[in-house]
């Protein structure tokens, strides 16, 4: 009965099991935190809403049971076409995206009410593409000329289209980014270079968005605000600063009234008062309603998630399949640790959600598609690792 079962879930069980834990919690948390969303648009209850999110978990599950199986050297044949469909998508969204709140982030399927944030799929895309080049050239010096053409260019690119927008996204791209390509041996001296200069110029970046506000774009002025209320502690006059301090010490109050074991399933008091409970600040809901210790337990599934790669690529052979999961892992990892920063104040308010547990189907989809991913090579892995238990007991 196990193996029957087990053959549509290849690969990685652990990786299986966070898969499954967090989908749980997700439920959970939504059902639970969209109790005010559901009065807004008077559907009635919040039930509605886990359903939805439960329908783009089937989605999502069809996504990785269909991924897992396709050997990992197609996304290697197909890592152009991954790159080119990103950039598209992004030029796309840029020019002719609907503004929502502010922000152009989202493709309008046409004669439908679904959208979709191509910077998700970039996210998969940039690290797809990177991972192909860096193993091309493991066997050869990587020249300056070699990592400004074929590896920054590229990753440029897609931080360019996605920065005016979105900048957490850009930023945790380019992080992602660089761990591939130091991890796939490009000069240390290109690197650092490179984060000096980005840093540089974001900080000039800033420095223009609060000394001419009046010039500057309003996602300038926004991010700017968001480090300002980080920094002081206070809103102080400026209304953008008064939502973002709103946002952050709400959170807080959620993450402190959680104690050790929470106020309980459903007995959030925060819910009521944050912008957006159920995607941004999932994680201080999962904390006021389950204290400290169903927030150490959701930390600890991505922090299993980080380990399992870690096994993952240690028993592969192969360059491209290794640095594909070094690179989704880091995706997801580093994502979830902002979000949860957030919620608890280390961060200031970025708007990354909680993957695979905050509500929205784009979110859950492309973070399936990269568990697929990873759960290709683990099967992968995992073959290699039988051939050198069954090599040593022959011996």
């Amino acid at each position: 009965m196990e193996d029957s079962i087990w053959k549509y879930f290849k690969g990685d069980r652990i990786i299986w099991v966070i898969i499954a834990w967090l989908s749980v919690v997700s439920m959970l948390v939504i059902y639970s935190s969209t109790g005010n969303l559901a009065s807004q648009y008077h559907t009635g209850s919040a039930l509605g809403f886990m359903l939805r999110q439960a329908f783009f978990f089937l989605i999502g599950l069809l996504v990785i049971i269909g991924i897992h199986n396709v050997p990992y050297k197609w996304f290697a044949k197909l890592y152009m076409i991954f790159f080119i469909v990103a950039v598209v998508l992004l030029a796309y969204t840029l020019l002719f995206g609907p503004e929502i709140n502010h922000a152009k982030r989202w493709i309008q399927i046409p004669f439908t009410s679904i959208r979709f944030q191509p910077s998700e799929f970039a996210k998969i895309a940039i690290v797809v593409y990177l991972a192909r080049e860096l193993a091309r050239y493991q066997n050869e010096k990587i020249t300056l000329r070699i990592y400004l053409r074929k590896l920054l260019a590229p990753l440029f690119l897609i931080i360019i289209l996605i920065i005016p927008e979105d900048l957490s996204t850009s930023v945790l791209i380019g992080f992602a980014g660089m761990v591939l390509m130091f991890i796939g041996r490009v000069p240390l001296r290109y690197l650092i270079s490179t984060g000096s200069i980005a840093v540089g110029l974001l900080a000039l970046m800033l420095m223009f968005g609060k000394m001419y506000p009046e010039y500057s774009p309003r996602r300038i002025r926004i991010m700017v605000a968001r480090l300002e209320a980080f920094s002081a502690g206070e809103s102080g006059d400026d209304k953008i600063k008064d939502a973002h301090s709103y946002q952050s010490e709400r959170a807080k109050m959620a993450v402190a009234n959680g104690g050790l074991f929470g106020k309980g399933p459903g007995n959030s008091v925060q819910r009521n008062f944050l912008p957006h409970p159920y995607s941004d600040f999932v994680y201080a809901i999962i904390v006021e309603e389950y204290g400290l210790a169903g927030g150490l337990v959701v930390l600890l599934a991505y922090l299993v998630l980080l380990y399992r790669a870690g096994v993952i690529v240690r028993y592969s052979k192969r360059v491209f399949p290794a640095l594909l999961v070094v690179g989704l892992t880091t995706v997801l990892v580093v994502q979830a640790i902002i979000n949860m920063g957030v919620s608890v104040g280390v961060f200031p308010v970025t708007g990354q959600t909680l993957p695979l547990v905050s509500m929205g189907g784009t979110s859950v989809v492309f973070s399936c598609l990269a568990f697929g991913m990873i759960l290709s090579v683990s099967m992968y892995a995992k073959e290699l690792k039988e051939k050198e238990l069954a090599n040593e007991n022959n011996n």
